[in-house]
């Protein structure tokens, strides 16, 4: 099985950020004069909650972030300071997930067309994106505040094939996400891997994907080894 381009999805596939939005919301307090218990599990709840409400589309980091910290006691919270706090987070946090930068390299060394279709904002996602694999081997990256699409909707692997200059049946969209990564990559006619870094079990109410890895390495091999000498 050959593929004749890659999309590729970013957080906990190509790389890890190990939380690092989540810690900018403690960081941020201190900066502010406040203090967040990072062992408080209701607190962690509400962070995970406003940060989910933004990667869905339905709020803004500009109404999140500063309700937020109101709403414990630090009045003078901005979007733009806490976005900052993320930036300075980006080196000690984020990582390429093992075998992610062999096999960007990989595909350019065989002329493969992919490129990247995150969610998140976009100069976050770019300078996590750069800082982990290497501006050497970075592909064309497709953030979905930018397409104004998120996944798992159609129009944004829509925006992927349009990238890559290629119908979506030629396309296999690689991510660790069962519902949104594989289930919308299927759902817009591309065919799709699902990373299984973890060992869980498939949802068993989402169709199944095309490949299954636990590895990014298992598709540099499959790369190599399809390739016609």
């Amino acid at each position: 099985m050959s593929f004749d381009a890659y999309g590729f999805d970013f957080d906990h596939t190509l790389g890890r950020d190990n939380g690092l939005e989540r810690h900018a919301f403690f960081a941020y307090a201190r900066d502010l004069g406040g203090a967040l218990d990072e062992h408080d599990a209701t607190l962690g709840h509400d962070i995970d909650r406003a940060l989910d409400r933004v990667r869905s589309g339905g709020s803004a980091l500009e109404l999140e972030i500063p309700a937020f910290y109101a709403a414990h006691g630090m009045h003078n919270a901005s979007a733009a300071a806490w976005k900052e706090r993320c930036f300075a987070l980006v080196d000690s946090h984020v990582q390429a997930s093992a075998g992610a930068v062999e096999l960007l390299r990989t595909l350019r060394e065989h002329g493969i067309p992919a490129a990247i279709l995150t969610n998140g904002w976009t100069p976050l996602q770019q300078m996590k994106i750069e800082r982990a694999l290497g501006e050497d081997v970075v592909p064309a990256i497709l953030v979905s505040d930018q397409i104004g699409a998120l996944k798992p909707a159609r129009a944004a692997f829509a925006a992927l094939a349009g990238a890559l200059g290629l119908p979506p049946e030629r396309i296999v969209y690689v991510g660790d996400n069962p519902a949104v990564d594989v289930a919308g990559s299927l759902a817009a006619g591309m065919q799709a891997v699902w990373v299984d870094v973890d060992g869980v079990a498939y949802p068993p109410e989402i169709l199944p994907p095309t490949l299954r890895v636990t590895a990014l390495g298992e598709l540099a091999e499959r790369i190599e080894n399809t390739q016609v000498p």
